[in-house]
């Protein structure tokens, strides 16, 4: 049987198309349900890609390490007076060099502090470690100090021991001890300054007494200090402006945001290391970081990054006549530039950096 197909475009012309040349149907045979049985037991039956002498023969190989050690889960110490974690250093956590940046340690302190808040008074909707009972009341970081002895490397395992104390009427203390874990040598500590301010007015709030009191028994005393008090919260000096070497401009992203709706403390180390000149960077290593937190940023503000040279008795640019170089430290200042507006000074910073050890 012949059928002539005709185009429906009432615009063109019909014509025939090629002819096309019908074929009787076949009658379909259904299958039966016992083969359709037999060729899902077979489809579903596991397929071996090696034999079983190539099989036998992987039991006996040996791989490097066969089974990683896991961190062990953040706990409360048993007098309750603080809280301890483990992590391990990831592969994006780490430099060229397989060791931990001070970002990543800045991190994990960040972490565990919020973790050690939670488990004393428990988790919020909103903010970063909030106090539930005033939900309009945020802990907010003004000063920081990280000193490492020694830098994790990629995989190691730390320990991170946090705990608080008061400072003072209106300011709080919390420190930090870092462990190697497989060593149990301390490789680092922090210490910082803390404030309550009101989330509206972004004003300095007063914590009750009462709240005080209590969040003060899961403290030590106030004498426990993990730096010595005589080399921590020293004045950074005036910084000289525009600084000696200034880092390429950056733009505060809305994923450097924080859960207390501005930008994260540890954004600003990274920014503020962008201005550390290169001889530097890449012939010693930074041992620590202090810093006053001035002013908040949010996501959208340009950030300016300008550093200088520390220069006195004890640090200098070289040891001279051919001695080793000696320690050096840096001055950092971040603000924020607006046309209108003018710049606002975020943070100064004052670095300290240990010249590379030869390998």
């Amino acid at each position: 049987m012949i059928t002539l197909s005709y185009l429906t475009d009432r615009n063109a012309i019909a014509r025939p198309l090629k002819p096309a040349y019908h074929q009787p149907l076949r009658r379909l045979v259904r299958p039966s349900l016992s083969t359709i049985r037999a060729c899902l037991s077979e489809t579903s039956r596991p397929t071996l890609l090696t034999d079983p002498e190539t099989e036998a023969e992987m039991h006996t190989v040996n791989v490097m390490i066969n089974q990683f050690p896991a961190p062990s889960a953040g706990a409360f110490l048993p007098d309750k007076r603080s809280f301890r974690e483990e992590h391990r250093i990831r592969g994006y956590e780490v430099s060229p060099d397989q060791r931990a940046t001070v970002v990543t340690m800045a991190n994990l302190l960040q972490e565990a502090a919020g973790n050690h808040a939670v488990g004393m008074w428990g988790r919020t909707d909103e903010g970063f470690a909030n106090l539930p009972s005033m939900k309009n009341v945020l802990f907010v970081m003004t000063r920081l100090q990280v000193r490492m002895y020694q830098y994790p490397k990629w995989g190691d395992i730390v320990g991170i021991e946090t705990y608080f104390t008061e400072e003072g009427r209106l300011a709080f203390r919390r420190d930090w001890k870092v462990t190697d874990i497989a060593t149990g040598t301390m490789i680092g500590a922090a210490t910082s300054t803390w404030v309550t301010i009101n989330m509206d007015t972004r004003r300095l709030a007063k914590l009750p007494d009462t709240l005080r009191k209590r969040f003060l028994r899961f403290g030590p005393a106030s004498s426990t200090h993990v730096l010595p008090p005589e080399e921590t919260k020293k004045k950074l000096p005036d910084m000289d402006m525009p600084g000696q070497v200034q880092g390429p401009q950056q733009v505060a992203r809305r994923s450097d945001m924080d859960m207390n709706g501005h930008i994260n403390n540890v954004t600003y180390i990274a920014w503020a290391l962008e201005s550390v000149p290169e001889d530097v960077y890449h012939t010693h290593h930074l041992s620590e970081i202090e810093m006053d937190f001035k002013a908040e940023c949010k996501a959208g503000n340009t950030v300016e990054a300008h550093c200088n040279f520390i220069v006195n008795d004890h640090f200098g640019n070289g040891g001279g006549n051919g001695s080793p170089p000696l320690q050096l430290q840096l001055l950092h200042l971040l603000q924020k530039c607006d046309v209108d507006a003018g710049c606002t000074e975020l943070v100064r910073a004052r670095t300290t950096w240990q010249p590379l050890q030869p390998q």
